[in-house]
């Protein structure tokens, strides 16, 4: 493998607190330090030489997609690191066209984007005379306006001329959705997909129930999902790998003792020469420490753990950190409650005293800063976390992943505990929770049956008596989870 030069070598020391672009950036280094091509001299053109490389190069996988991903961490780093002297030189992140199929805008009549916008109105509930019973949030909104764009570019590419025609309506009958799907279905080698059920159901939406479709069309779609959309119970596949990792008791006492081992290590590590502080590697280390620990005891979306703010969501009581997020600011509008321990709160009010300035830009109100004010990226804030995860403990986690680990560590010590993993997780419904962990918990559950059991196998008969007499076990009654009837 090719070595950096001098000046390469400077850029790779300043990003040695990130994985992820150390992965990403080390071949175009090396690349660009064989060529004699210094950073400064970086351009485009030299990006497509680069490309090409990767293409003749056998052992890289999708070349034109570590392209992209090149050139978006350079992006990403010149603003990064504009003050420790990163060349400010962007690159044009690369469009692949044979990836690409939505349509442009101008191809759609103004009448059907018109009353696209009227539906999305009426979905985020801003209408005053909106009857629909749950606003959606502008992420859902997002979600919904995409498919629609992704439906009508389907339609474009089975040959139908969009501009013939005057109303939404007329393009979500039985044939016309017949036409688009068959499109994505054979785009996706002849099977359906989570994202095409999610469409589907978007359209079918809109059909059925805003437009009020008749009953045979109601019934065509009904037919058609039970096609198309995926049904999910329980966790998926890429989360119940995730999770089996917990069945190990190394790893759980392991990720339970994480934050301290980080802590450690920070306090380990050598000061700066001139002002005596801890480094900007142990600084990160710390930030990472809270982070997780955050994560651990208030299990929360990482959009929330991105905008926490010490001014709206954070407030003291006695030596403990209490969290709350407003509903409003919460993915299923149900507002989120945390008290951290005090030994947790006390590590956070550290950090804030001894690091977190120093991360940000000075007077900023979020627990995580970033740049001009803003939080940190949620992109930077997530890949940091999964890094420290398994650079620091070998634990293959995302941020959002939390949450489920939060529920397998609770129900495998507490079989049933359900009511109270909703409440940890802030499920509107038990029903919500049961239906992803139900069995999540049964390893657990089975053991406990075996230790009742032996335990009627060696007891004397009086004991035994004794043993069929015992109340109920408190997370069988959800009423007695925090301390009995009241």
């Amino acid at each position: 493998m090719e070595t950096m030069n001098e000046e390469w070598q400077v850029l790779w020391c300043l990003i040695e607190d990130s994985t992820y672009f150390r992965t990403e950036l080390s071949r175009l280094f090396r690349y660009c330090s064989k060529q004699k091509i210094p950073p400064i001299s970086l351009n485009d053109e030299v990006s497509e030489a680069y490309l090409k490389a990767l293409e003749e190069e056998a052992l890289v996988k999708k070349p034109k997609t570590r392209h992209q991903s090149v050139c978006r961490v350079w992006n990403k780093c010149c603003a990064m690191y504009a003050d420790a002297g990163w060349p400010q030189v962007e690159l044009t992140i690369p469009r692949y066209e044979e990836r690409l199929y939505s349509i442009d805008p101008s191809l759609i009549p103004i009448s059907i984007r018109k009353e696209l916008e009227d539906y999305l109105t009426y979905l985020s509930g801003s209408d005053p005379f909106s009857t629909h019973p749950s606003p959606f949030k502008p992420t859902s909104l997002n979600a919904v306006k995409g498919y629609f764009s992704r439906y009508l570019s389907a339609l474009h590419h089975q040959g139908i001329d969009l501009k013939k025609y005057s109303s939404l309506s007329e393009l979500v009958t039985s044939e016309m959705f017949k036409l688009a799907i068959r499109w994505f279905w054979d785009r996706n080698n002849g099977g359906t997909s989570k994202n095409l059920g999610e469409l589907s159901w978007t359209i079918r939406s809109y059909a059925v129930k805003h437009l009020k479709a008749d009953e045979e069309t109601a019934a065509f779609y009904a037919n058609a999902m039970k096609r198309l959309r995926i049904p999910q119970q329980g966790l998926s596949e890429k989360n119940r790998i995730a999770m089996a990792q917990f069945d190990d008791p190394v790893v759980v006492r392991k990720f339970a003792n994480l934050p301290t081992a980080l802590w450690t290590k920070a306090e380990g590590m050598k000061k700066t020469a001139t002002s005596g502080r801890i480094t900007r590697k142990a600084q990160l280390l710390i930030q990472s420490a809270v982070a997780i620990e955050i994560l651990t005891f208030a299990p929360m979306r990482i959009s929330n753990l991105q905008g926490l703010r010490l001014d709206e969501h954070m407030s003291w009581m006695g030596k403990r950190l209490r969290i709350s997020i407003p509903r409003q600011q919460v993915k299923n509008d149900q507002a989120l409650e945390f008290l951290l321990p005090e030994s947790v709160s006390l590590r956070v009010k550290d950090y804030l005293d001894r690091c977190r300035s120093a991360l940000g830009d000075a007077g900023t109100p979020f627990l995580f800063p970033g740049r001009n004010g803003k939080s940190k990226d949620c992109s930077a804030l997530r890949n940091q976390i999964r890094n420290t995860l398994w650079n620091e403990a070998g634990i293959s986690l995302t941020p959002h992943q939390f949450r489920h680990t939060a529920a397998k560590v609770l129900l495998d010590s507490k079989p049933g505990y359900y009511e109270v993993v909703r409440k940890v997780l802030g499920h509107k419904s038990l029903s919500t929770t049961y239906s992803h962990y139900a069995g999540a918990e049964t390893q657990a559950a089975i053991t406990l049956y075996d230790q009742v059991i032996i335990e009627h196998r060696h007891a004397p008969i009086k004991a035994r008596s004794a043993l069929n007499q015992m109340p109920e076990p408190p997370f069988m009654d959800p009423l007695q989870f925090f301390g009995g009837r009241k």
